[in-house]
């Protein structure tokens, strides 16, 4: 007989207020840490505690230095995402990245060359993230996955998910004249995704996205060349203005009807 699944609490109304940025405590918090820090220019993108200025050492001390998987985040907002155990549904968007021939590339360096190619993947792309204000959610084997919320990134997540994929496919060199120095593809989608803390009691708990959004997305991706960036149809309404791409239509594993994406390829000189 097969086990009942657990229920996973779902704190709705604290959840999407806090992931949405339209949490009341949240606001006011806010408005404190703007006159508590008045000087900072770097802050915690949802508390806004300040992370430089003179009163950054306060800040540290009460546990709002930055966050190890994201630093433009402070450390007391991981543990609010970690300890209000739970979600909700919410639009998100979702950057995969993914390394094109990786068993190619790896059965011609030895094991310690390819972790330090590895490394230095992960280091471009988290830079990336961090800049884009994405939450770094995996990293795993060849591939990288940011979400982008609405509360943490901004209304223009969806558009800051594009740049991204395609800041990180220049930092890789894909517009380089010799080539890139890891050749990736990346794909970027945007859909309703449970958000949330989710774990075993009494184990570790996480902050990350579920559901067939992000299902998707790891399809788009599969269907990156080199150089690429493959982007749903949803999430291609939010392009920047002047982002030059062409149509194409797919053919996903596990979806039965084909999908229409745009795709953008980055290339020297491009």
């Amino acid at each position: 007989m097969a086990e009942p699944a657990d229920e996973v609490q779902d704190f709705s109304p604290f959840w999407h207020e806090l992931l949405s940025g339209e949490h009341p405590m949240l606001r006011r918090g806010r408005r404190m840490f703007r006159m508590l820090s008045p000087t900072a220019t770097d802050r915690c993108r949802l508390c806004f505690a300040g992370f430089d200025g003179f009163t950054s050492p306060a800040m540290r001390l009460i546990g709002r230095g930055p966050w190890r998987r994201n630093p433009h985040f402070c450390e007391r907002c991981e543990t609010a995402l970690a300890e209000n155990r739970g979600g909700t549904e919410l639009d998100i968007a979702v950057l995969y990245a993914d390394v094109r021939g990786s068993t190619q590339i790896a059965a011609n360096m030895t094991p310690a060359e390819f972790a330090a190619l590895m490394q230095r993947f992960f280091r471009t792309a988290t830079s990336v993230f961090n800049r884009s204000d994405a939450v770094v959610d995996k990293m795993i084997g060849d591939e990288v996955l940011a979400i982008y919320l609405p509360g943490l990134t901004g209304s223009d997540y969806r558009r800051r998910a594009i740049k991204a994929g395609l800041d990180l496919l220049r930092a890789t060199g894909h517009a380089d004249p010799q080539g890139p120095w890891l050749p990736i593809g990346v794909g970027v989608h945007c859909g309703k995704a449970f958000v949330g803390s989710i774990g075993i009691e009494g184990g570790n708990y996480q902050f990350t996205a579920l559901g067939d959004a992000m299902n998707f997305g790891a399809r788009l991706v599969s269907s990156a060349g080199r150089g690429e960036m493959v982007m749903s149809s949803a999430v291609a309404q939010g392009m920047p203005d002047g982002l030059a791409a062409q149509p194409r239509r797919l053919e996903l594993k596990g979806y039965l009807a084909p999908v229409d994406a745009q795709v953008v390829r980055v290339s020297a000189g491009s």
